[in-house]
């Protein structure tokens, strides 16, 4: 998997920013990987985790706080899906995420988990009952 922000407001508005595998610190101090320059911003605001298989940010304790789509998130880690707005301080970003996986084969990957197309499959039962069909109904007097 791969992930990017888009900055759409604040110090670097127009950039894009590749996350790496692993993590990437946003805040004030030095050894944070983005460093914007605001008094909104902590010196350790937040972390944006990615790995294989999700994109997750959590807040480090900020004063101000991290929003995701407009939410503040307290100290839990959540997970960041494609469009996702990210707002630290005054700098609000999207969440672009591109899976190394190819949508043709997404349907082979589904099969033995029981999902196509959204809807749940029922497994087929040999059980004769459950197959039969119900009776008819009589008109008895």
């Amino acid at each position: 998997m791969r992930a990017s922000l888009t900055v759409l407001s604040g110090p670097f508005a127009g950039q894009t920013i590749a996350v790496a595998h692993g993590k990437l610190l946003i805040g004030r101090e030095v050894d944070c990987h983005l460093r914007p320059e605001s008094s909104l911003v902590s010196r350790h605001h937040c972390v944006l985790l990615l790995d294989d298989y999700t994109l997750r940010v959590r807040d480090l304790g900020s004063k101000n706080g991290t929003f995701v789509n407009d939410h503040r998130i307290g100290t839990s880690e959540v997970v960041l899906l494609q469009g996702d707005i990210v707002s630290v301080g005054d700098m609000g970003c999207q969440v672009e995420i591109n899976s190394d996986v190819p949508a043709v084969a997404a349907p082979q990957l589904l099969e033995a988990t029981g999902v196509f197309d959204g809807d749940t499959v029922q497994a087929k039962t040999t059980d004769s009952a459950l197959a039969a069909e119900p009776p008819a109904p009589t008109d008895a007097p």
